[in-house]
């Protein structure tokens, strides 16, 4: 593994749980890490608000920003197993393959082709059955294509955290 890439969603809830005011040392951890990498699209969509998340995030990440457009023949190898494994309805897969904006596929192409691993809350759940008209999370796909997730807390765990 060549490190970490941090889903949106992380500093989201970091932000909504732990602000930076009261738990800084959560914030610095974030900084801190050496392989802990943001994906471009992630850095958009989180600098796309005016608010702390954005602010902090343009302030301190695009140093360590990965880009998405390196990994183009694995995001086709993503929306071709979408749109072809019959899991989804269209109305379930092109929330991922209609929106090159979308970071969660990306997340998984990046992470595929330079073996990250995506550090996520989503849960790894998915069509059970029927084709699904709900969009896909990350780690249902990310365990297809054999690409390492883990939440917040194992990641933690993984990098020895500790609140002091």
């Amino acid at each position: 593994m060549n490190g970490y890439l941090i889903d949106s969603n992380i500093l989201i809830n970091s932000n909504r749980y732990y602000r930076q005011q009261f738990f800084p040392v959560v914030w610095q951890f974030y900084l801190q890490t050496p392989d802990l990498y943001m994906l471009d699209r992630v850095y958009a969509e989180l600098v796309s608000k005016d608010d702390s998340l954005g602010k902090w995030t343009k302030a301190n990440y695009k140093p360590k920003l990965i880009s998405a457009d390196e990994s183009l023949s694995e995001y086709r190898e993503v929306n071709h197993y979408l749109s072809q494994s019959k899991l989804w309805t269209p109305a379930g897969y092109q929330e991922w393959t209609d929106k090159m904006e979308k970071a969660d596929p990306w997340l998984i192409v990046c992470a595929m082709k330079n073996s990250y691993t995506i550090v996520t809350d989503e849960k790894n759940t998915g069509p059970n059955g029927r084709a699904s008209d709900n969009e896909p999370k990350i780690p249902f796909v990310s365990e297809h294509f054999k690409v390492p997730t883990v939440s917040f807390w194992e990641f933690l765990k993984q990098k020895q955290f500790l609140a002091q």
